[in-house]
């Protein structure tokens, strides 16, 4: 009988080790993601701060410039297009802070560990939505078909009917697809934030222990 105990308190042992160095594994991975969504987020906090900045200047300068009769009209096309990259890049900020708009009439009525669920969910879904939008991304600019075309951009369209590469922009004069870079960098920063939030969602679940 001492020999079954024995033998039990071992195998009970050894299960709470491994449960111990599962937990500590899933730390460390989510401490990684963590910090790296992190490093990402702050980027994006400099990066949005300067486009909001050089949209207002750039609206500044076209107000001055047209009131005086000398217009710069670049200035004009060059303010939509920093006030993009800056929604695109708060856009992947708040997912990381969690800051986005949410109705939380349902949740705010649920338990903790029902709260986490619907977390859970919420994260799977934003990551399901960011691969979907990576599809689109990846068929839109095509970078195998361009590859493929010997990074000719004019083979690339005719091949291909896909003018993203041709398409200029009105008065700045370069391509719009060096602006349009910042939808991928979007997928792929939004996609770390959200796989570092269901990480977070998930660890908390398992610590906070099932519902009844």
């Amino acid at each position: 009988m001492s020999l079954a105990t024995h033998n039990g308190e071992e195998m009970s042992g050894e299960r709470s080790e491994h449960t111990v160095s599962r937990s500590a594994e899933t730390a460390a991975r989510r401490g990684i993601l963590f910090r790296l969504s992190a490093a990402i987020a702050t980027g994006e906090s400099v990066a949005a701060g300067l486009a909001a900045a050089a949209t207002f200047s750039l609206l500044v300068v076209n107000i001055v410039t047209r009131s005086a009769g000398q217009a710069v009209y670049w200035t004009d096309e060059a303010a939509i297009l920093a006030m993009v990259w800056m929604a695109f890049l708060a856009a992947s900020l708040t997912i990381h802070y969690r800051s986005h708009i949410a109705v939380t009439l349902v949740t705010d009525m649920l338990r903790p560990c029902a709260r986490l669920v619907f977390a859970i969910l919420v994260d799977a879904i934003m990551l399901t939505l960011m691969v979907i939008i990576g599809v689109l991304v990846w068929r839109w600019f095509d970078p195998v078909g361009l590859y493929r075309a010997g990074w000719d951009i004019t083979a690339f369209a005719s091949t291909t009917f896909n003018f993203m590469y041709e398409e200029p922009t009105m008065t700045i004069g370069i391509q719009k697809a060096w602006f349009w870079l910042i939808m991928p960098w979007f997928v792929i920063a939004a996609s770390i934030h959200c796989l570092s939030n269901l990480a977070g969602s998930v660890g908390e679940f398992r610590t906070s222990g099932r519902p009844a």
